[in-house]
């Protein structure tokens, strides 16, 4: 039988609504002069986005991009609520470098309030200022204000420090970050981890026939992360791992590297007028691993190319972080391939964020939106001890269906999803292998 997830279609009520300042399901905001969000004009109607049941993602987290600092309010006093409402708080940094991001995530909460939650929800925002001492104070002050679910904090660091706490209380933590390391019985990673989209990729190039693999990495946590995982995916679909280079990742020359990983001479020089064109230089293998973003992934795939290492010849690999704007428009990344979230899944979110807030969603905004909006749906089954947020019920095997797919909840802290194999292509991203539509289904 088909298995029932857990899931609810969002309603995304219009725009003009949103003023989380005014909503008593929001109890208190950190660190702003103004509203968390404001309401403009009234847009136009929102095509409702897919399905939103729960899964894992993201950087190891890939720490977002540091913001000025915030000048932290007084924090306001927080509003009861109804008698036996259900209380969720919400970790994030509204102070300090990382405020920018926090501000996003609470601005994807709010929407998952007024698309999903009813009137007796009630959201605890919290500051953590984005530091392990501040996030462990934030969660103190959550179990104070009654609440029986933790959404965040962002930070791997964050995370792990509020895990002792986490299980001392008996209460569940939905953080943002992707990093492994921060998952524990109590403590759940919502980022997609680099490890579940390698071994879904590899597993795609073996049944594409692809039998030689080498990785060159940056020799940082992301790139030995992902080697790891590279590793044992070839191990478990017996590919051969032909070589192995990893690169300082704050070197300006990546030339070295390339060379060794390619086990390629200096590229040749340009044919002159009448000259016949050199034959490309054979090569031993057939895809190769480049788990790196933004500038330094650009200047990789470029020097390749120079190599005469191209996707004409040999298939790049890569990782969820690949999902970005810069990355996505990168000439020398077309026909690569990397797992992730279906690319369609999320462009209702964007567009309804867009609208409300007047810019674009940062990537990681969808995992807050799905948090918040599981927690309001599960709230609705409460009974007489109040909304169930229990280990049993969220680690449900069949899991929920969420804006990017389907995702459950694993006994060990990790997040499973479904994931697409995706191609970068000149038209935008392309799925070239559909994510599973459900945890009884395999995926293709």
């Amino acid at each position: 039988m088909r298995s029932r997830l857990i899931a609810f279609f969002a309603l995304l009520v219009a725009a003009p609504l949103l003023a989380a300042c005014d909503d008593p399901r929001v109890a208190g905001v950190f660190g702003r002069n103004q509203p968390t969000t404001q309401a403009p004009a009234p847009a136009p109607a929102v095509t409702p986005p897919p399905l939103i049941m729960p899964v894992p993602a993201a950087p190891v987290v890939q720490e977002p991009v540091p913001a000025a600092p915030v000048q932290q309010e007084a924090t306001p006093a927080i509003p009861p609520g109804p008698k036996g409402a259900p209380r969720v708080a919400f970790l994030v940094p509204l102070s300090g470098p990382n405020a920018a991001v926090g501000r996003a995530l609470l601005d994807a909460a709010t929407l998952a309030l007024y698309d999903v939650a009813d009137d007796e929800f009630v959201l605890l925002p919290r500051d953590t200022g984005g530091t392990p001492e501040g996030a462990v104070a934030a969660f103190d002050w959550a179990v104070e204000q009654g609440a029986r679910l933790v959404v965040g904090p962002l930070l791997s660091a964050e995370a792990q420090a509020i895990a002792p706490r986490a299980r001392e209380a008996g209460i569940a933590a939905l953080a943002f970050s992707n990093d492994v390391a921060a998952a524990s019985s109590n403590v759940f990673v919502l980022g997609l981890a680099p490890q579940a989209s390698i071994r879904r990729t590899v597993d795609f190039a073996r049944s594409r026939g692809l039998e030689k693999f080498v990785a060159l990495v940056p020799n940082n946590a992301i790139g030995l992360a992902s080697e790891a995982a590279f590793r044992d995916a070839l191990i478990a679909t017996q590919g051969t791992l032909v070589r192995v280079e990893r690169y300082d990742p704050g070197t300006l020359d990546v030339t070295p590297w390339v060379r060794r990983a390619g086990n390629v001479g200096p590229p040749p020089p340009r044919a002159q007028r009448g000259e016949a064109a050199r034959e490309p230089p054979e090569l031993d293998f057939e895809a190769i691993l480049l788990p790196d973003l933004g500038d330094r992934l650009a200047q990789v795939a470029s020097q390749l190319h120079l190599h005469e290492i191209d996707p004409a010849r040999i298939r790049f690999l890569g990782i969820p972080q690949w999902d970005d704007p810069r990355s996505l428009r990168e000439p020398s990344l077309l026909g690569g391939w990397f797992a992730g979230p279906p690319p369609e899944a999320r462009q209702s979110f964007e567009r309804h964020y867009r609208e409300v807030f007047g810019r674009a969603a940062p990537r990681v905004a969808t995992l807050a939106y799905d948090a918040v909006a599981l927690a309001a749906v599960l709230a609705r089954d409460k009974g007489a001890e109040g909304a169930d947020y229990s280990l049993p019920v969220l680690t449900v095997p069949t899991g929920f269906a969420g804006i990017e797919g389907i995702f459950r909840f694993l006994p060990s802290g990790l997040v499973d999803r479904g994931l697409a194999v995706i191609e970068v292509r000149r038209e935008g991203p392309f799925a070239i292998s559909p994510a599973r539509d459900s945890f009884e289904t395999p995926a293709n």
